[in-house]
């Protein structure tokens, strides 16, 4: 199936939290937003704007009214694109919607590898509808409501489903304030929740991918700096939530200066890309942010190091 072939590239192993095996609609684990990757894709606690729609719907309660364009770079794809506008409202919430487009280029379809009868390609749809409220000065709550649609082409003489397959799915999430100078940061989202996806029949139906976060985040003040500069850091724990495996971690750092220019950094232990570090620039230019991230992946690779890009525009 498509979606378990999308993340061969991985060292996916069982007991670990982000293994995969027997899970379908693996397509929603796929990370994006560079801003998130720089930062080792720990910001169940601090992910900003349009990020936050993929980690922690919670979190644009507080963010900006924006657009943004996130693309990926990896071998065993040919394109991943996605889109987002974030729409606050005063004394209501934050409003979103979100698309994002995976195609791994098209493929020979033949039971003899030595003698193709066509070509065929598989590419994944997601849409997503989110809305988040602020119910204290500390306490903010979100949820996106996410459609995931496989649909299948092909030329020649190639199998294909009768209809293409499709499944929803919830993420719901939370973010807590700590200390009232915004100091600690908790954060916790329940993603991937919904039916299975049913590719061929019933029986073959696959579970979701639910995952777990749980995030924390520090952005501690430092006489030792000018005051021009801001410094973060965030962990999070990652459980997949049925099956009884064990967790993977997340960990990060950003380094601001006069909120402009931005350097990040993290570490993933058995991320669904594999493990690795990470490291990213941003550049906040007025409305425009610019973030580039790339991951350094030193387990279960078979396709290099995915790079990531972002462009968000505030309005």
């Amino acid at each position: 199936m498509f979606a378990a072939g999308l993340l061969s590239f991985a060292d996916i192993r069982v007991a670990r939290a982000q293994s995969t095996f027997g899970e379908g609609a693996v397509e929603f684990l796929l990370p994006t937003g560079a801003r998130s990757l720089g930062m080792g894709q720990a910001v169940a606690a601090i992910a900003t704007g349009s990020d936050a729609l993929w980690w922690n719907p919670a979190l644009i309660a507080r963010g900006p009214r924006e657009v943004a364009f996130h693309f990926t770079k990896i071998v065993t794809l040919e394109t991943d694109a996605g889109g987002a506008v974030v729409i606050p409202v005063q004394r209501v919430g934050a409003f979103a919607l979100s698309v994002r487009y995976l195609n791994p280029g098209q493929q020979e379809a033949s039971d003899d590898p030595t003698a193709p009868t066509g070509a065929f390609s598989t590419t994944t749809t997601m849409l997503g509808a989110s809305f988040a409220t602020t119910f204290s000065n500390r306490l903010a709550a979100g949820i996106t409501y996410k459609l995931l649609r496989l649909d299948f082409h092909c030329t020649g003489n190639c199998r294909k489903p009768s209809q293409a397959p499709q499944t929803i799915a919830l993420d719901l999430g939370t973010q807590y304030i700590a200390t009232t100078d915004s100091l600690v940061t908790f954060g916790f989202a329940l993603r991937n929740a919904g039916p299975k996806l049913q590719v061929n029949d019933s029986p073959q139906a696959d579970p979701l991918p639910v995952r777990a976060d749980l995030g924390v985040a520090y952005a501690p003040k430092l006489v030792q700096l000018p005051k021009e500069a801001r410094v973060r850091v965030a962990a999070d724990l990652v459980a997949r939530v049925s099956g009884g495996y064990s967790p993977g971690y997340r960990f990060g750092a950003e380094f601001s200066w006069m909120a402009r220019y931005h350097a990040r950094a993290g570490y993933v232990i058995d991320g669904p890309t594999g493990s690795g570090s990470t490291f990213g620039l941003g550049l906040s230019s007025g409305k425009l942010h610019i973030d580039l991230a790339r991951m350094l992946v030193t387990s279960g690779s078979q396709a290099g190091s995915p790079a990531y890009l972002s462009l968000r525009y505030l309005f």
